[in-house]
């Protein structure tokens, strides 16, 4: 269970959300995907998430474990729904109620969060049961029965906590405890690692494809300083150490990785490639700077 829960922040929907899911295994195999592909004892920025940018979130695998036990249940699924601040009701005064509550999440001003709360949690009151009775047919649809009356109930008790004086923090997943997943054991040199000029660790990169046309094929980029893994349902389809990398760049829209002596990388289907690409290329700078600082380090430890 994730300490803290927020019940927008930390949908379990949102964080399996997948560009043109139907059912709710589509939601199941994503989250078993991140599950795996993040690993234990690691925090990673979730920047497929939707509406990341509005509010940040950082997740640890444990927390992907926790989403699937809650859509394995029909139940817990049906209650989950609902407040999925995203597809179908983007335009809907719901969509815009749960969307202010999730940038509240973020919203430094203690006052300011309570009037954005207080407002949207006035206009889900106003305009909720339209789209809850589109919940309880789309649960139906995936062959799930629950009721008007019941998605109420739940909704209410879920968001009643939110109309309370918010704490300063109540989040499950310190944002500082970020930085100090990324730089667990690599083994380099402390003091270049702080030298002027040299490109930041990016700890674990997770680049799940995003594209609506190739979401589903269960594809994700798993990066770090030592090697590009490319996952394709939980198990490796390719595995690269950045040596062997000499250029990294899009071609037509797919991400590509090039090689001497081996066929190149390459992944299709990101939504925005071109913000994948800079993405990649930090973590390709940061290795690379890296990889000379190994070479420099054993060259003076081998001279006499």
């Amino acid at each position: 269970m994730i300490v803290g829960f927020h019940p927008v922040f930390d949908n379990p929907v949102r964080m399996g959300y997948v560009a043109g899911w139907t059912r709710p295994d589509d939601l199941l195999q994503r989250l078993g995907d991140l599950d795996h592909a993040i690993g234990e004892c690691r925090v990673v920025p979730a920047t497929w998430e939707p509406f990341h940018r509005e509010c940040p979130s950082c997740r640890y695998a444990g927390a992907y474990a926790w989403a699937q036990s809650r859509l394995q249940n029909p139940h817990t699924f049906a209650q989950a729904l609902p407040l999925f601040p995203g597809e179908p009701q983007l335009a809907t005064p719901v969509g815009q109620a749960l969307r202010l509550i999730l940038r509240s999440k973020s919203e430094p001003s203690r006052v300011t969060r309570k009037l954005m709360l207080r407002e949207a949690l006035e206009t889900w009151e106003s305009h909720a049961d339209p789209w809850l009775e589109q919940v309880v047919a789309t649960c139906a649809a995936c062959g799930m029965v629950t009721s008007l009356e019941s998605l109420q109930q739940h909704v209410q008790q879920a968001l009643q906590p939110l109309a309370k004086e918010p704490p300063p923090d109540d989040d499950g997943m310190k944002w500082s405890d970020g930085p100090l997943g990324f730089q667990r054991g690599h083994g380099f040199d402390k003091e270049l690692l702080q030298m002027d000029g040299w490109t930041p660790n990016p700890g674990l990169i997770i680049l799940p494809v995003d594209g609506p046309s190739h979401a589903l094929t269960r594809q994700i980029l798993r990066l770090d300083l030592g090697n590009v893994v490319l996952l394709s349902a939980r198990k490796s389809a390719r595995i690269i150490a950045w040596e062997k990398v000499t250029l990294v760049h899009l071609f037509e829209g797919t991400l590509m990785f090039e090689m001497i002596d081996e066929p190149s990388l390459r992944v299709a289907g990101y939504q925005h490639p071109e913000h994948v690409l800079t993405i990649v290329q930090e973590c390709y700078r940061a290795a690379t700077e890296r990889l000379l600082q190994a070479l420099a380090t054993k060259v003076i430890h081998t001279t006499p």
